[in-house]
């Protein structure tokens, strides 16, 4: 994201404001009894400085002007929509199922809050809308993609803010909110969302300002550390089902022999943020996430291994093991740095993110998200239901780290129901040695929809989008009722096809729909429906985008650009 746009920096300014009144002003606390509940005056040793780490999301096309109205409107002519392949179902924030301490229920007076809205299925894109702030000043959302001009079109284009619910200046109070969700196919709902402001139940920790001896974990008395917090008491309890705030660059301490930071319920804290208006790094020399409780949040943050990264377990690379913990989100992370040493490599299932065969997992949301530097592949997931995995962007990065059994970046790999991946981008200044840029193999009712990915292979078992594997998939099946649609990507080079061995696969299951494959063909098979796709030439520019006669003839309705005919 260009640090030069005039929407970033106006967010920037505005946290930067709000947190200096923070430093210098009453705190609002509503709970002065606990340790962490600072009810005094909190001139803050968190310091601010100008670096906000992982704006996110995919490239919102450069800066934008202030020109009045947009253009259009936010719903699109039919055709230029792909209507609802699955139900909208409302994976973050779920509020009536989710305990009180979750982060989207909770902000801290005058620190800038944030929470993505994210839906899985309906008729994208959506307009998101305030019905009731309940009482909220300044409450606002990211209610409907950016629109502008262009050669007789008015092109949408995904921003930072799209579809977040923020607050710059959180008041303390308890404030009953409800938003609105519309669809392109005219389905609504209504998203509940109950938010307490106050002191109680944070934690901040400040590489740079911070001290463990003298600090309590207040936002004027930070940890310096994360050993800090939990000590080496693998059974601490202290700060359990509270909410950690990080600046600066800090050591991902595990509470574990081998460095892992073990989420347990009732144990170690699930929500970890990077505080606004600073530079928050969180970084790993050894361990790595192991979450095995419900409701983990991470969120505006840099997550990395640390240059010389080793591994102590000789096991699978990973920065998320994810066990049986239903509601993980993960929303505008910058990934910097995944790597591995040669003994972990080869060794099968090494991802960013590995969700394990087990129960059903529900309601997972990556979204927001980007990727550079040294990397690889980004998830392999198993036993996901309800699950998104939304614009998130690849940008001036090595994709090299994989091995035989996981060899795409966005893998579904076995027993994923009700899926969706959406607005990807796979695009600038990547280098592949992985093979594929998302992959399905064991999943049914999946939806992958405009995503961008441009790949370098031609040939082989790679390309952009691959569906399935050499494999039978024995004990897995699929009905006319359970599809796997590919609708409106833009994709270089190859859409590639592995299941002729598949064992219980009718025909007609497999729907490939409005894409741009350029310049390769879209396969043919008998469990395939292909309609309406651009294929067999060069129909995409430099940037991913149709151009020429493929322009004017089907800018909106092939591909992932979103777009209507201009008034």
């Amino acid at each position: 994201m260009s640090l030069t746009n005039p929407i970033v920096l106006l967010k920037r300014a505005a946290l930067f404001f709000t947190l200096f009144l923070v430093a210098c002003g009453d705190d609002g606390g509503t709970d002065a009894s606990a340790p962490d509940a600072d009810a005094g005056p909190s001139d803050s040793a968190m310091g601010t400085d100008s670096a906000l780490p992982g704006d996110g999301g995919p490239t919102d096309g450069g800066p934008m002007t202030d020109s009045g109205p947009a253009p259009g409107t936010w719903q699109l002519p039919a055709g230029h929509f792909t209507p609802a392949r699955m139900p909208m179902t409302l994976v973050h924030p779920r509020d009536a199922s989710t305990p009180s301490w979750v982060y989207a229920k909770n902000a801290h007076p005058g620190v800038h809050w944030e929470i993505p809205i994210v839906i899985q299925g309906g008729a994208w894109p959506f307009r998101y809308t305030i019905v009731n702030d309940g009482g909220a000043t300044g409450l606002t959302i990211g209610g409907e993609l950016a629109r502008t001009d262009d050669a007789g079109f008015v092109v949408h284009r995904v921003t930072p803010d799209y579809g977040v619910l923020s607050w710059a200046n959180p008041l303390a109070g308890n404030y009953t909110i409800v938003l609105r969700v519309d669809d392109q196919d005219g389905n609504t709902m209504d998203v509940p969302v109950s938010l307490t402001v106050g002191t109680a139940g944070w934690v901040f920790i400040d590489a740079d300002a911070g001290d463990d001896t003298a600090g309590d974990g207040r936002i004027g008395a930070p940890f310096e550390t994360l050993v800090g917090m939990h000590g080496r008491d693998d059974t601490s309890t202290r700060f359990a089902n509270h909410r950690v705030y990080l600046a600066g660059t800090v050591p991902m301490d595990g509470n574990r022999p081998n460095g892992n930071l073990r989420i347990d319920p009732g144990n170690t804290p699930s929500v970890w943020l990077g505080l606004p208006g600073r530079s928050a790094v969180l970084e790993a020399y050894e361990g790595k996430f192991v979450v095995a409780s419900p409701d983990f949040y991470l969120a505006n943050i840099e997550h990395r291994h640390r240059v010389d990264y080793v591994p102590d377990d000789g096991s699978f690379i990973h920065m998320f093991t994810v066990w049986d913990a239903p509601r993980f989100t993960l929303h505008d992370v910058t990934f910097s740095r995944f790597q591995g040493v040669p003994v972990n490599v080869g060794l099968g299932n090494s991802a960013v993110m590995m969700f394990t065969r087990g129960a059903d997992r529900p309601h997972v949301a990556v979204v927001n998200c980007t990727i550079t530097g040294p990397s690889g592949v980004f998830t392999s997931t198993y036993s996901l239901r309800d699950s998104v995995f939304e614009k998130n962007r690849w940008v001036d990065a090595d994709l090299s780290l994989s091995d035989g059994s996981v060899n795409a970046i966005i893998y579904s790999k076995g027993d994923n129901e009700n899926i969706t991946i959406r607005a990807n981008e796979m695009v600038e200044n990547l280098t592949w040695t992985v093979l594929t840029g998302i992959q399905v193999h064991e999943a049914r009712l999946i939806e992958i929809a405009h995503n961008v990915i441009e790949t370098p292979y031609d040939s082989g078992r790679a390309g952009s989008i691959r569906l399935f594997v050499n494999s039978p998939a024995a004990g897995y099946s699929w009905t006319t009722d359970t599809p796997v649609w590919v609708d409106r990507n833009s994709l270089r080079r190859r859409l590639r096809w592995e299941g002729d061995s598949l064992a219980d696969m009718p025909d007609g299951v497999v729907h490939i729909d409005h894409n741009v494959v350029s310049p390769e063909s879209i396969p043919v098979h008998t469990r395939i429906v292909a309609t309406d796709n651009l294929a067999d030439a060069d129909h995409l520019d430099a940037e991913m985008r149709l151009m020429g006669a493929s322009r004017a003839d089907y800018l909106g309705q092939r591909g992932a650009e979103v777009a209507a005919p201009g008034g």
